[in-house]
């Protein structure tokens, strides 16, 4: 990512920031426990730390 100068900083310049790229999402999940193994699964975390999120966000 670079940050591109509009102007020059000295004479009250702003800093141009790439924008965000927008995702649209998929249909939502059917249940909160079909939204947290979507996530756990996209998150590209070990197994054994999704067992344990998978338990924190399912309790």
């Amino acid at each position: 990512m670079t940050i591109e100068p509009v102007t020059e900083l000295g004479n009250g310049g702003a800093l141009r920031l790439p924008r965000a790229r927008v995702v649209p999402l998929s249909a939502p999940p059917a249940s909160y426990t079909a939204a947290v193994e979507r996530y756990l699964t996209g998150a590209g975390i070990a197994k054994s730390s999704a067992r344990i999120y998978r338990i924190s966000l399912t309790t």
